[in-house]
């Protein structure tokens, strides 16, 4: 009687599983359709609107002068055009003087020996006696050549002073080639080939003046008619001034730190005595 009673109830339960499984695959299957036709429709909105433009965002206002508080000095420094410390390659004779004034002796014009000036100081020198180029004239005179090499170090050259006195018109021409030999031992020293501008002033005693990479080049022709010298005759001086090196910034520009004014009084460091390593007889005691 039992089976027959649970049989018979499961088979009034049936029926009402298999209603409410529909249902909800109904409601299931409903709300595709309508997620699916509202999906249709904003697609369709969006084809007619065409792409969305990002319009450019206005820009913010210029905020107050960040240089304001600066004193006016230092906002004219910082906002001219012109560098302020405007720099160029320039070419230091590295080689030693004293060396160059003994290949000078040994290329016909003797130099004494590099030494201190007795007129500046702290300045060296060497320098020639007058040297006579060729024989003289029917008059006796004879070309000549006085060359002076100056420094304001004595391992630093500064500049070369060459004086030509072509006093003899034939041996003029020699004076001139010797005077060439002189800036052409220099000038493979320095590491420098002569400019051509430089080697034709020489040779037609005509005037120059040149900077290259920092040299100041001057030929400097004299006017015979200023010391009553016969027309054909030729005075020159040749001057070169080797540049000096201008460091654009020093140390002294960033010490002590002026723009911190606790650094602005800064003392010498303290001095720390060295770590003293006791002896076996001496005590060792330990700090408290």
């Amino acid at each position: 009687m039992q089976a027959r009673a649970r049989m018979s109830e499961d088979a009034g339960n049936a029926p009402r599983s298999r209603v409410g499984g529909a249902w909800v695959t109904g409601i299931a299957a409903g709300a595709l359709a309508v997620a699916a036709l509202v999906t249709a429709v904003w697609m369709r909105g969006e084809a007619r609107r065409g792409p969305t433009v990002i319009q450019p965002s206005v820009e913010a206002p210029v905020g107050a002068d960040p240089l304001a508080n600066l004193p006016e000095t230092d906002r004219q420094r910082l906002t001219r055009p012109e560098l302020d410390r405007p720099a160029t390659f320039k070419r230091m004779f590295m080689g030693k003087p004293e060396a160059l004034c003994t290949e000078l002796t040994g290329l016909g014009v003797p130099m004494s020996d590099w030494r201190p000036d007795p007129l500046v100081p702290g300045a060296w020198y060497c320098a020639s006696d007058l040297v006579a180029i060729g024989a003289p004239g029917a008059d006796g005179r004879s070309s000549s050549l006085f060359v002076n090499l100056r420094g304001l170090d004595k391992a630093v050259l500064g500049s070369v002073r060459i004086k030509l006195n072509g006093d003899n018109p034939r041996s003029a021409s020699l004076a001139r080639a010797a005077l060439l030999r002189v800036l052409e031992a220099v000038g493979a020293r320095y590491g420098w080939p002569l400019p051509a501008a430089l080697r034709q002033a020489v040779e037609r005693g005509h005037p120059l003046r040149l900077v290259e990479h920092g040299v100041d080049i001057k030929v400097l022709p004299e006017d015979p008619r200023l010391i009553d010298d016969a027309a054909n005759v030729r005075r020159l001086n040749v001057i070169l001034d080797f540049p000096t090196v201008d460091l654009l910034a020093p140390a002294e520009l960033f010490a002590p730190f002026a723009w911190k004014p606790d650094r602005r009084q800064r003392g010498p460091r303290p001095q720390v005595a060295p770590f003293a390593v006791p002896s076996p007889e001496a005590p060792v005691t330990e700090a408290e």
